[in-house]
């Protein structure tokens, strides 16, 4: 069905000549120039640990060398006057050279007044090979009130001018260190020539040139800049699908690849026509309907359904695809810059051409799995494991914004009904399991908001006819949480600093969450009983929730955009979990956003994911890693409630449909060596990545 309405709809809105794609008269700004050191700070003193010893040159030149204790140590530069004002600029640099004989990993943090991991800080990190000079890059955010662009970028994310927006505060007018935390894969240190630098000065009036409209070119890439790799005209998609399909039939994909991506030559477990779970040799596994073990490696949002909002900003355009907006889908105020170079690129069936592209992507990315809020024509011509994602729908009653109340009698059957839906065939041995919710808001105080709920609210209810059930009346009640309450009516607000009410919370929150992960659990079994419930991806939340998904989700689910998955995971949890989002954006190809963690340049941002998913593999719990997202945002702002917003390199392609050659040929090397890993007993992340890396061949853009 989607198929012919969207056929249709490029014969009706298509039926004119592409527009001349032209680049702007006059010259365009290389993003590295703008990437480039443009101001030296050498007002510093060093830190450095006892076993190690520092030079300082007067040109702010560091070296550092030593003994490592553990395989790592710390440095710390701080500025002599106190703080740093690096507000005239909107990016920090530290250029490192590892003169040492082992792989090493570098992770800056920059720090205001009382900074955190999570707080008044902004970080960036490196893996660099001996003999290698890398950047670690800080792209940092600013307040919202120091933007001085013109208002139609106002709601973007990122903007030409230099202003990024993060939910993690950043003050660049005080900056009071910069941290440099290094492992190694031997004993030794010996780094070389660390230098701390400004770049890509900030401002309206500077980059007058960049904030210069139409802001987007025909291909809906900036139209300003110029990187690797930029799509410069119509007749270089063509000559990009022919080397694409010659690297194709020249790498498959890898040969320990079953047709679903199993482990081809590893154990031969029960084969149940499904995927399941089972722990084999002390470590959890996904097992595949042949019986074979298998590690979901794959991305979300697969597909082509990346949209901007033009209205109102329709100079932001040198030209509009509205023949690529899907109704039904989305408004007539959004645009498709994707669809529209794809159907350049296979003509008006594109369809059925560009999806089987993307299989045998995948396939030669070594990724074995369609993550959530991909394209549904990928679930309904499968030739790749995938998992839908259910947001459940908003009933009558809520616990708190985004939570529908578990405890309301429609609950399950609404789910049901969805799930209907969403998987059409529940036979179909392609899905792997399904995603119920995404980072819902448990991290609330959400027991508080339900008591203060109106009496119908049937969470409110069930609180209460707990309460009632534990303590005879409410005098009971009162002695236990040391209040005064006059009756069960009059208690409508929570005590502070009382131990035995500190004991009920934690009780009522498993309460809520079991009911909510009970409910999910329920509806999967009589709905999809032999495909896997895979969480609700959870983001922050207390340990009760944590504790209530393990108990019903086949799978734990947790977003986790850290250097590593393993970071703030429940400790001692035995379930299997799947890291289902995470990313590193590298702001070296054009696109002005951030996203949520950063590297220096494309090198990088592929060492990070390869890390990453490495580290993930040598977890006895993690069955899978999904990369956010499979292609990038729109520089003009991904559209979120009706309004531009994150814009970001998150993809492993580009609006052009091409694909990033440096991080796609990493997550093949990951593929390659992740199931022979699960034969060692023990390995250290870093002696891995290094000796995967050194024979690993350099990968640049492709021109």
């Amino acid at each position: 069905m989607i198929k012919r309405r969207l056929k249709k709809l490029f014969s009706l809105c298509l039926a004119a000549c592409w527009p001349a794609l032209l680049q702007a008269e006059g010259s365009v700004v290389d993003i590295q120039d703008l990437l480039k050191p443009h101001h030296v700070l050498s007002d510093f003193t060093v830190t450095v640990p006892a076993s190690a010893k520092h030079s300082l040159s007067g040109s702010g030149k560091l070296q550092v060398s030593g003994r490592l204790r553990d395989g790592s140590a710390s440095i710390t530069l701080r500025p002599e006057s106190g703080s740093w004002d690096i507000s005239k600029y909107s990016y920090f640099r530290v250029d490192i050279t590892n003169g040492g004989d082992s792989l090493i990993w570098v992770r800056g943090r920059l720090d205001n007044a009382e900074a955190l991991d999570w707080a008044n800080s902004c970080s960036s990190m490196a893996y660099i090979l001996p003999g290698e000079r890398a950047t670690l890059a800080f792209p940092f955010p600013r307040p919202d009130e120091a933007n001085d662009s013109p208002k139609i970028f106002h709601r973007q994310d990122g903007i030409p001018n230099g202003f990024r927006r993060h939910w993690m505060k950043f003050d660049p007018k005080d900056v009071r260190a910069c941290h440099l935390r290094i492992r190694s894969a031997s004993d030794k240190l010996n780094l070389k020539d660390i230098q701390v630098s400004l770049a890509f000065p900030y401002g309206a009036e500077v980059n007058a040139k960049l904030m210069e409209l139409p802001y987007l070119d025909g291909f809906g890439q900036v139209r300003q800049l110029d990187w690797p790799n930029k799509l410069h005209s119509e007749a270089e998609l063509s000559r990009r699908v022919i080397d694409e399909t010659k690297r194709f039939q020249a790498s498959p994909g890898p040969a320990s690849f079953n047709r679903f991506g199993g482990w081809k030559s590893g154990p031969q477990l029960k084969a149940t026509g499904f995927f399941r779970v089972e722990k084999y040799k002390g470590r959890w596994w996904l097992v595949d309907p042949e019986g074979r073990l298998f590690f979901s490696h794959g991305a979300n949002s697969v597909g082509f359904s990346q949209r901007t909002p033009h209205k109102g900003r329709e100079t932001l355009f040198e030209w509009m695809p509205s023949s690529a907006t899907m109704p039904g889908d989305i408004t007539a105020e959004s645009i498709q810059f994707m669809i529209a170079n794809v159907h350049r690129t296979y003509g008006p069936d594109w369809q059925a051409k560009a999806y089987d592209r993307v299989h045998a992507r995948l396939r030669n990315w070594g990724m074995n799995t369609v993550g959530a809020w991909s394209d549904v024509y990928l679930h309904e011509n499968p030739k790749t494991p995938y998992t839908p994602i259910l947001h459940v729908p908003r009933g009558k009653h809520r616990l708190v914004s985004g939570i529908t109340d578990p405890f309301c009698p429609d609950f399950e059957k609404s789910i049901e009904d969805g799930l209907r839906q969403l998987v059409p065939n529940p036979r179909d041995p392609w899905c792997l399991g399904v995603f119920i919710d995404n980072e819902l808001v448990w991290y609330v105080d959400f027991v508080h908001q339900v008591l203060a709920a109106k009496p119908d609210s049937p969470a409110r209810q069930a609180v209460f006819g707990f309460l009632k059930d534990k303590y005879s009346n409410i005098g009971a009640l009162n002695q236990a949480w040391a209040t005064s309450y006059a009756s069960w009516e009059t208690l409508d607000a929570f005590p502070k600093n009382s131990e035995g009410f500190e004991v009920d919370l934690k009780a009522l929150k498993l309460l809520i969450g079991n009911r909510y992960y009970e409910g999910c659990q329920n509806a999967m079994r009589r709905v999809l009983p032999n495909h896997l419930y895979l969480g609700s991806r959870i983001h922050k939340a207390p340990p009760e929730i944590y504790e209530a998904s393990t108990r019903y989700a086949d799978v734990l689910s947790v977003n986790r955009y850290m250097p590593f998955a393993v970071t703030h995971l429940p400790k001692n949890f035995d379930k299997p979990c799947i890291v289902s989002e995470f990313h590193f954006v590298a702001p070296d190809r054009g696109l002005p956003g951030i996203g949520l963690t950063y590297v220096g340049d494309q090198l990088q941002r592929s060492r990070a994911y390869a890390a990453y998913v490495v580290d993930s593999v040598l977890q006895p719990n993690i069955v899978g890693t999904h990369w956010f997202a499979y292609a990038d945002q729109s520089a003009t702002g991904k559209i979120s409630r009706g309004k531009p917003a994150v814009n970001g390199g998150i993809g492993l392609v580009d609006v052009t449909d091409t694909p990033y050659p440096e991080i796609t040929a990493y997550s093949r090397g990951v593929a390659n060596i992740m199931y022979g890993l699960a034969d060692r007993e023990s390995a250290d992340l870093l002696r891995v990545l290094e000796e995967a890396w050194r024979t690993q061949p350099p990968v640049g853009p492709r021109k």
